[in-house]
């Protein structure tokens, strides 16, 4: 068996780490070629070295010599707190917040969830909200699998997380684990080269990057987001984000953008208190970027809306809870709208689509792209294509279709979804078009003059 190819982003995580000031004085040596020598074993000089650094400072900040105590030193010295993966390339944390095989079949039978190899509890209380499922009940499922007391109902969901994850984190429960394992002084930076994603199938680690980037764009493609995905999706993995997490001003799930221009560095607690919330900060900064950028911070299907809310903004009206009311339904009645094409047309219908609003959106995944802190792009290149970004189309494909089935097979998230006459005689029309393959053009204007129809009738309906 020949030699496994570490990953690019793992040797420019490898360079990071010896160049870091945390690590001055931890003993490495390099190859004749420049290569850092990463591994070692502890019998070695260089291991026994590597120990006895890690001993000074376990001393240093006070933690006993003890089982545990390399961990405890390695991951809080570590700079970042997240950890590239030796095969895949792709980053996991190395705090225990990525549920379990147990917790994991707990969640597929009591929710109908199965989070993938990169969901954190964070996101799976995200997308269990999302679901429908109170922040009470969650917070009861988790006071429950930790045997905390009923007591702890009175904090925040993200207090109870960070609870569990030092119970776990301390072998007291096991629940959730690590993207990555401690493995001192055998490895540099304390954890093993494997992350969690290629751990079992070392061999096979390169289709666990093509789950790491089913999970960090699928709700973008769940959407039916606008933007320039793919930017947007790189952006939020730049160092402008390495001490927080990356949070979207305008929620997608409303509708808004998925762009690196509308994304920015929020602390992990606020961005998961926030979920789809809208705040007039929040408000008034998409309307600042998009005069700045000429750039629309909301998506096409949901234009009209985001209009008349800037419109009550100038004149002093502040009903932010009624406007996110309005978009989410807006969002409903598009779902809606695709499934009953779908449902309809049949084969003819996804083409349509396909062809009229995803496959514009193409375009993105043929660049790499740099940016500055505020997301604007400053240098386009093209981009290398490798086998898994020539799959990036058709999964995006999927996703979107998937998305559309599952939101209309879950009782459109409770909201009612009766549209008046009017609007479902152009729908027929539009779908009578569809199927009689009539000029593409024409019937995408109808299309998109249905989809104003709605957004005019959610403004109506709560004006």
């Amino acid at each position: 068996m020949g030699k496994k190819e570490w990953h690019e982003n793992f040797y420019n995580y490898m360079e990071f780490i010896v160049n870091h000031k945390n690590y001055d004085g931890l003993p490495i040596e390099r190859r004749k070629n420049g290569q850092l020598k990463w591994v070692t074993t502890k019998k070695s000089k260089i291991g026994q070295e590597r120990m006895a650094w890690a001993n000074r400072k376990a001393d240093e900040y006070n933690i006993p010599i003890e089982p545990g105590y390399l961990a405890k030193v390695m991951r809080l010295i570590h700079p970042t707190k997240n950890k590239v993966c030796q095969i895949c390339g792709e980053t996991m944390s190395l705090y225990y917040i990525y549920p379990n095989k147990n917790f994991s079949r707990f969640l597929a039978k009591e929710f109908d969830y199965l989070p993938d190899t990169f969901d954190t509890i964070y996101d799976v209380i995200d997308k269990l909200v999302d679901e429908n499922n109170s922040i009470n009940e969650l917070k009861k499922m988790l006071i429950s699998k930790l045997d905390l007391s009923e007591s702890y109902l009175e904090n925040d969901i993200d207090e109870i997380i960070e609870i569990g994850e030092m119970k776990c984190r301390e072998g007291n429960k096991s629940l959730l684990g690590p993207g990555g394992m401690s493995n001192f002084p055998d490895r540099y930076d304390g954890f093993h080269t494997y992350n969690k994603c290629c751990r079992e199938k070392e061999d096979e680690g390169r289709h666990a990057d093509n789950m790491k980037t089913y999970n960090k764009d699928r709700r973008a493609y769940e959407n039916w987001s606008d933007g320039n995905i793919h930017a947007a999706n790189k952006f939020m993995r730049t160092q402008f984000f390495k001490d927080a997490t990356a949070d979207h001003i305008g929620p997608i799930s409303l509708g808004f953008v998925h762009d690196p221009k509308f994304i920015q560095p929020m602390s992990r607690r606020e961005n998961s208190s926030k979920r789809d919330r809208l705040t007039l900060e929040d408000l008034r900064k998409l309307i600042e970027i998009e005069k700045n950028s000429e750039q629309q911070a909301i998506s096409w299907f949901a234009a009209d809306i985001w209009e008349f809310i800037k419109e009550q903004l100038e004149k002093g009206y502040k009903d932010v809870e009624l406007w996110r009311s309005m978009l989410k339904t807006n969002i409903v009645l598009f779902m809606n709208f695709l499934w009953e094409i779908i449902m309809d047309s049949g084969e003819k219908g996804e083409k349509f689509i396909e062809k009229t609003i995803i496959a514009p959106k193409q375009k993105y995944f043929n660049y790499e792209y740099k940016f500055d802190h505020n997301g604007n792009i400053i240098k386009t290149v093209d981009r290398n294509h490798t086998d898994a970004s020539r799959k990036e189309y058709g999964r995006f494909v999927k996703i979107s279709f998937d998305a559309v089935k599952d939101f209309n097979e879950k009782g459109n998230r409770n909201i009612k979804t009766s549209l008046p006459s009017d609007i479902q005689k152009s729908l027929i029309l539009l779908i009578n078009s569809i199927k009689e393959d009539a000029d593409v053009n024409k019937t995408l204007k109808s299309f998109k003059d249905t989809q104003k129809k709605i957004q005019l009738y959610v403004i109506d309906s709560y004006n």
